[in-house]
């Protein structure tokens, strides 16, 4: 097997924002890249594999599946998503809420449960990308923010059931300067200028998690903003940096 085989990444969302800075900073880290976005993305690299379809249905989840079947998948960034409607609950169209769903959750679980087979023979990694709302208390963006919730326990749940095969993470990308901060800003989000991140934070994230070899990490759901690198025993403790109940 060549070394541009073993070092395969499959990334959603490339067509632009995070997605496509990812892309195109493993393309630079010698990896093949096969991207998945609805448009396309502007990228051209031979390493590059541009895949155009909608992983919000049974039909464009199909479409990755037979153009991966062969491949030899190191890892996996699910990290397509939309905002879904915007506004109060009560007020929001319930299809559309649960349209977003299609994509945000329904669409990374079974782009990943696909890929798998192939990333637990080469002991490979899988990224999730939560959003604003799987943290905490985010009004008016519901949707988004139960679908996220819900990606990251689904991260928690199968860094326990790949183990020790696959190493599973959830990441807090932050509001980086993408079509869904200027949407969310739009629909009334207060965003301070200084809490905008820039997006050589997630890229330093994610190739810092591809790279991994720690056990531990598996399972967290990790912010841009952590001292992650530096991280402890404390910090790796089974029950931080995770979904946690918390007694009083």
């Amino acid at each position: 097997m060549s070394t541009l085989e073993e070092k395969t990444i499959l990334i959603t969302g490339t067509s632009r924002g995070i997605g496509f800075h990812l892309s195109g900073r493993f393309l630079d880290l010698g990896y093949r890249v096969v991207g998945v976005s609805r448009s396309g993305t502007p990228l051209q690299h031979p390493a590059f594999i541009d895949i155009r379809t909608d992983l919000s249905s049974q039909a464009g989840l199909a479409v990755v599946r037979d153009r991966v079947r062969d491949l030899s998948l190191k890892g996996i960034v699910n990290n397509a998503g939309i905002h879904g409607p915007i506004g109060s609950f009560e007020k929001n169209d319930f299809a559309q809420w649960v349209a977003a769903f299609q994509v945000n959750l329904f669409g990374a679980a079974g782009l990943t449960h696909m890929c798998i087979p192939s990333l637990r023979k080469h002991r490979g990694f899988i990224v999730f990308l939560s959003g604003g709302g799987s943290g905490f208390a985010r009004p008016n963006f519901s949707s988004y923010g139960v679908a996220k919730t819900a990606v990251v326990r689904l991260a928690e749940v199968l860094a326990r059931e790949l183990a020790p095969d696959v190493l599973v993470y959830c990441v807090a990308p932050g509001p980086n300067r993408t079509a869904l901060l200027d949407e969310a800003i739009r629909g009334g989000e207060r965003i301070p200028p200084s809490d905008i991140v820039d997006f050589s934070q997630p890229l330093k994230l994610i190739e810092f998690l591809a790279r991994n070899t720690d056990p531990r990490y598996s399972g967290k759901f990790i912010h841009v903003k952590d001292n992650y690198m530096d991280w402890q025993d404390s910090q790796l403790a089974s029950d931080a940096y995770t979904l946690r109940r918390l007694k009083v």
